[in-house]
């Protein structure tokens, strides 16, 4: 699929380099093919096929062209032929969880009423059915909110509009009427339970997709199209593991809700439900309540990162005495009854802490998920069992507990894996099932993750009010950075260290020393960049690693990271001077230096929050972050100087 996108390296105010002809009065015609999209059998074992909803089409690139004046940031296409919006929006509304997965054509930009007029006129733009947007490409948001904070949820969807095709459309073309038909993807029972709020506060429509449809695509998506999606977790240490997509069917996948399902995967549209358990994240997080009167899931886990189990699960040794049972490869510290000291003990339930009744019970549930997994993979031969859903969230002990209940009873035949974007499975799989999504031919290369800073989401996560453009985003950024990364970078922590083995020995890391979120993983935008194209000398593009240098070893890390940060105010200072040195270009330089920072303290206690980390990941992110803040060339003073 051909298309025009942000050039991933040098930003679109580039391409006016390239396009010198048109500068000359011509207009540049850029070849695109018309996107086809051919229907496939999403059929499950169980005869269900995934609807197809041809509400939202996509965008008709057919005789797309480039116009107008291109010394400005982000000159506009035109498309003749475009007749309705993209798809913009789907949910994930489960029992604790909303997920959304929205698409946005372009960053958030003020534009004025003056620009606009200027733009229509010179397009020869009036009430006729030919459309103009900004640079095509386009971006996959992430963000969750908690269900039974549902009108949070429908007050950020109505302040971007993305019930009525996003800012995008509703900048572009302001006074297009309200469909009152608009219908938005949906998935899980909240689709069915607040089918009349959504109705009701927004005017839209739910129409429902099938929850495991939804789940086995969106993960096939991710395995297939996200480099380094899958990740292994093991004593705190992750190892990221690139699939390769003709050995991935069949595994296993586990998700983990207020419930669990376990789906053997076949292929695309190929899968059965096999099994599943009614102990999951509602029951973790339905008996902590009850139990220690924690009012939040997160809340929740905090507390077990502060806690002992020693002090209510009955363990091998407190049976032989201390001792192992070698014979059968238990060690002392094994759990051997969760819970099990409450029933020998004189002790009431106040005289148990919170933060003990918290860990006990994590580990509790996430070893049975993770022995009640592999038992089912055993079952049927699957050697790849992958687990997602927002029980998970990146916390080190549950990822630990399950891998080593996995490793345990495999005695290591079996492999437990995560998944980056654990919890929009299902928002992404309805997103998948509009009729004309766009996302079927893309490959991993022509999927860039990014990370930028700022409200309204930072790792999937509410932080404020939506930003409009460049200068609420950093007017928020001088309000909020002063206070901590944690609202930006996100969550500081110390450096990693061990979570216990299999998260079954006395936790090493306590307190402010190891966060119960110390192993999160952000959630980026996904930048889909359809030009981007494999080296073709390359002799294996699935195995070629750009980073030569890998900075998973501390050594390195911090070597390059001093490097960096060192170098930081000199290159600010030619970031400036690239935009005349104006009062403009200093406060976008501030505010880059306190972005880049931000990710650099981010990644200096977490390395792996971002996914697999070399030092051109690296170079790359500083490059966005520059880009971010509207510095095409942080050195292009100093080659007009030579004349370069």
């Amino acid at each position: 699929m051909a298309s025009l996108t942000e050039d991933p390296v040098l930003g679109i105010s580039d391409i006016k380099d390239r396009e010198e002809e048109n500068e000359k009065g011509k207009t540049q015609v850029v070849k695109t093919e018309e996107v086809g999209q051919s229907e496939r059998d999403m059929a499950s074992a169980t005869g269900n096929s995934i609807h197809r909803s041809g509400s939202r089409p996509q965008l008709d690139l057919s005789k797309a062209a480039i116009q107008g004046n291109f010394e400005e940031r982000d000159p506009t296409i035109l498309l003749p032929n475009q007749s309705d919006d993209l798809s913009h929006l789907a949910l994930d509304i489960g029992g604790s969880l909303i997920k959304l997965v929205y698409f946005s054509r372009h960053e958030d930009q003020s534009i004025d009423d003056k620009r606009k007029k200027t733009l229509k006129e010179r397009l020869g733009i009036s009430n006729g059915n030919r459309r103009s947007y900004p640079i095509l490409g386009g971006r996959l948001h992430f963000v969750k909110f908690e269900t039974n904070k549902i009108n949070e949820c429908l007050d950020f969807i109505y302040s971007k509009q993305l019930h009525r095709g996003g800012m995008d459309a509703r900048i572009w073309n302001p006074d297009a009427p309200t469909n009152e038909n608009a219908v938005i993807k949906a998935t899980g029972g909240g689709a069915y339970k607040f089918a009349d709020l959504f109705k009701e506060r927004l005017g839209v429509s739910l129409d429902k997709e099938d929850e495991m449809n939804c789940l086995v695509s969106g993960a096939n998506f991710l395995l297939k199209a996200i480099r380094h999606e899958a990740f292994t977790h093991m004593e705190g240490h992750k190892e990221f593991v690139q699939i390769d997509q003709n050995e991935l069917f069949p595994y296993l996948l586990v998700n983990i809700g207020s419930g669990v399902s376990m789906i053997k995967v076949d292929g695309d549209g190929k899968f059965q439900r096999i099994s599943g358990t009614n102990v999951g994240g509602g029951t973790y997080w339905g008996l902590g309540r009850l139990l220690t009167k924690c009012k939040s899931f997160d809340e929740l886990l905090e507390l077990s990162q502060l806690g002992d189990n020693r002090t209510i699960d009955m363990l091998v040794g407190d049976i032989y005495g201390g001792m192992d049972y070698s014979k059968i490869g238990l060690s002392a510290s094994t759990i051997a009854s969760s819970f099990g000291k409450a029933i020998s003990e004189n002790k009431e339930l106040e005289d148990y802490s919170p933060e003990d009744i918290s860990l006990s019970l994590l580990r509790m549930i996430s070893y049975n998920i993770g022995q009640i997994s592999y038992l089912n993979a055993l079952r049927f031969g699957l050697k790849r069992i992958f687990f997602g859903g927002f029980f998970i969230r990146g916390h080190a002990y549950t990822m630990d507990t399950i891998s080593f209940a996995v490793q345990f009873w495999s005695k290591g035949d079996a492999q437990a894996m995560f998944l980056r974007h654990e919890g929009f499975l299902g928002a992404l799989g309805a997103f998948m099932s509009y009729e004309k999504h766009g996302l079927d031919d893309l490959m991993v290369h022509h999927l860039v993750e990014r990370f930028p800073m700022g409200a309204p989401y930072t790792g999937g996560k509410i932080h404020g009010p939506p930003l409009g453009d460049l200068n609420e985003k950093i007017s928020w950024m001088e309000k909020f950075v002063r206070k901590g990364t944690e609202i930006t970078a996100p969550v500081p922590m110390a450096p990693p260290g061990t979570t216990g083995l299999g998260g079954f020995e006395v936790p090493s890391s306590k307190g402010g020393t190891l966060r119960s979120d110390a192993s999160a993983l952000n959630i980026g935008v996904l930048h889909l960049v359809p030009t981007l194209e494999v080296f073709p000398l390359l002799a294996d593009p699935k195995t070629y690693e750009p980073n030569t240098i890998d900075l998973s070893d501390h050594g390195e890390l911090e070597y390059w990271f001093t490097v960096l940060s060192e170098h930081l105010p000199d290159l600010v200072d030619k970031a400036v001077a690239s935009e005349g040195g104006t009062d403009d270009a200093k406060r976008r330089g501030d505010a880059f230096a306190r972005a880049f920072s931000a990710h650099l303290a981010r990644l200096m206690e977490e390395p792996a929050a971002y996914g697999k980390l070399g030092l051109a990941n690296l170079l790359e992110l500083r490059e966005e972050c520059l880009r971010e803040f509207q510095f095409v060339d942080a050195y292009r003073s100093i080659k007009q100087r030579y004349g370069l």
